[in-house]
């Protein structure tokens, strides 16, 4: 199994890592400007033919890196917080207890968080026991061995239970400051086969429990001016498939209250509050197991450690951003960059 640092991810050769290969060489400015100017600056009329096309990378290559500029800038108010320390931040993630949420929760603790899961399953791991990887961090940070995991057993489609466990939280171990929204539940019927019951259970554990518990969070992180609010989505909102219905409208609305909550947290003045999104395809996941149908180049199913990789970098950078997984999903979304939905966003109000 390879990762990080190998030639090839872990899912094996795909579109991606061709695509940020170029963006790294080809398509770097640098490598294109110094092409353009070889060719405008060649005497030989070989050089003629090719003038056009270089101009055209040229120009393409520059505006990638502005979007990317801006877009990084634009999402985090152009401004940073350099205050960011692990051994001071309490972190909640739901789900934690495997998958996705269990990898990031191991992730975190190994750079020293302290750690609450949020889970209606116990912990499927030891966190006294973590894999070689996270106890090499460990060894090297003189942390403790994932001791800092502290288990909180909630439904999250009890609104009742998360007041409860979310109080609880506040008094036995402090304000919290990283909030991961990534519990998921999918019950795979159509409309209509779904019952009333499956469809409640999904759309409140996938978007009213993160609703309240960013609620219960939210306002200390505010008052500091200092906190990330982390939210995972999938790509089903943008393109839904049969059979999940209720699933992928939960993914749509995550993603409408990602959009909102960075807005608000814009307007109180809360510029150093990072909302972050994370958009993912099939994954090998507890909640999906099988294969797809789809091209492994253009679509691959992720890994889960890729995906973990993909939010523990994000989370450690301090910053806010939105991911797709894969990559090229965000053409598919037809989203525009996220600098230009800002203007979009704020001209709202003016309509």
């Amino acid at each position: 199994m390879t990762g990080k640092g190998a030639i090839l991810p872990r899912e094996g050769l795909y579109i991606d890592p061709v695509f940020k290969w170029l963006r790294r060489t080809l398509l770097h400015p640098l490598f294109t400007l110094t092409c353009l100017y070889l060719v405008h600056g060649a005497k030989l009329s070989v050089a003629v033919p090719y003038q056009r096309p270089v101009q055209l990378v040229t120009g393409a290559s520059i505006l990638l890196f502005l979007n990317d500029w801006l877009s990084g800038k634009s999402q985090n108010n152009w401004v940073t917080d350099d205050h960011w320390d692990w051994k001071k931040e309490l972190v909640v993630v739901t789900g934690g207890s495997g998958g996705i949420g269990g990898g990031v929760a191991q992730r975190l603790a190994a750079m020293g968080a302290r750690v609450v899961v949020l889970d209606i399953i116990p912990l499927t791991y030891e966190p006294g026991m973590l894999c070689e990887y996270f106890y090499y961090i460990c060894f090297l940070l003189k942390q403790p061995q994932g001791k800092n995991i502290m288990y909180y057993k909630c439904d999250l489609s009890d609104e009742t239970q998360i007041a409860y466990v979310c109080e609880k939280i506040k008094v036995e171990r402090g304000h919290t400051t990283v909030l991961v929204n990534n519990a998921g539940l999918s019950r795979g019927r159509t409309v209509v086969e779904g019952s009333y019951s499956d469809n409640i259970i999904t759309l409140k554990t996938n978007l009213l429990a993160p609703f309240l518990l960013t609620k219960e969070f939210l306002p200390i992180m505010i008052k500091h001016n200092h906190g990330h609010i982390f939210n995972v989505a999938s790509m089903s909102a943008y393109i839904p498939p049969a059979g999940i219905a209720d699933y992928a409208a939960s993914k749509a609305g995550m993603i409408a209250f990602h959009e909102c909550l960075a807005e608000e947290l814009r307007s109180q003045s809360a510029f150093k509050v990072r909302t972050s999104l994370a958009v993912l395809s099939f994954t090998k996941t507890p909640l999906f197991k099988g294969k797809t149908n789809q091209s492994h180049f253009f679509t691959p199913l992720l890994h889960i450690d890729t995906v973990v990789d993909a939010i523990f970098d994000t989370l450690d950078s301090g910053l806010s951003q939105t991911i797709f997984l894969p990559g090229i999903f965000r053409f598919f979304a037809g989203l525009e960059p996220p600098f230009g939905s800002r203007m979009l966003f704020e001209a709202v109000p003016n309509l």
